[in-house]
């Protein structure tokens, strides 16, 4: 009985406190929203091994630093901005306002996917760790809209867009590659670029996208 009366208490006063909001006078915010064009990356990751399982809880965070330690650092070095990140998908954004955005985005994905092969997993290997990571890659590319909540928790800045769903939708449709939309594939293809890119057609049920690889 205590219980159902202490939740229905809780339930009430944040009620109560949710009307409050609501009939507060909104203060104009210091930050108007923003809309600009992105290249938007998406990367799934999924990993394997004791950390995974939760038998080994300090080795699933050690993988968890090391990835995001590597990754984030790419992203930077390639002109792009992590605004999203879970144990299992991570988000970033390139501006399409700087020269070259779109392919360095393109690039980035690649790297990535190939630290996670030739260094992060090697690492763990080298120490003895029961842990490996795979990941895919999806690029998109449009309008994204910025709005500052105002809030430290869960976060002060989010982000909205159609390129970011489509990015979603191509990292998942398969690991091991950067998979990028049409608006993405016939921008690389009009740039003029030193770059040496091929688009391989690729379906995923009724998702068709075009895998990336550069020479």
């Amino acid at each position: 009985m205590h219980q159902a009366e202490s939740a229905r208490t809780t339930y009430e006063q944040l009620m109560e406190q949710t009307k409050l909001i609501l009939q507060r006078k909104s203060e104009p915010s210091e930050h108007s929203p923003t809309e600009d064009d992105y290249a938007v990356l998406h990367l799934t990751v999924e990993a394997s091994g004791a950390g995974v399982r939760g038998e080994d809880l300090a080795l699933a965070q050690l993988g968890v630093v090391r990835f995001v330690t590597v990754m984030t650092q790419i992203v930077s070095g390639w002109g792009g901005k992590l605004i999203e990140a879970s144990q299992h998908s991570y988000t970033a954004i390139f501006p399409m306002s700087v020269p070259d955005a779109a392919s360095r985005c393109c690039l980035c994905g690649i790297q990535i996917l190939n630290a996670i092969d030739t260094a992060i997993n090697p690492s763990f290997t080298e120490e003895g760790l029961d842990l490996a990571l795979q990941g895919g890659v999806g690029i998109s590319m449009g309008a994204v809209f910025g709005f500052e909540t105002g809030l430290n928790l869960p976060a002060d800045s989010l982000y909205y867009g159609e390129a970011m769903g489509n990015a979603v939708e191509y990292a998942n449709m398969a690991y091991g590659y950067v998979i990028v939309d049409k608006v993405v594939k016939e921008h690389f293809e009009r740039s003029a670029t030193e770059f040496k890119a091929s688009f391989k057609p690729y379906r995923h049920h009724e998702w068709v996208g075009y895998r990336f690889d550069v020479g």
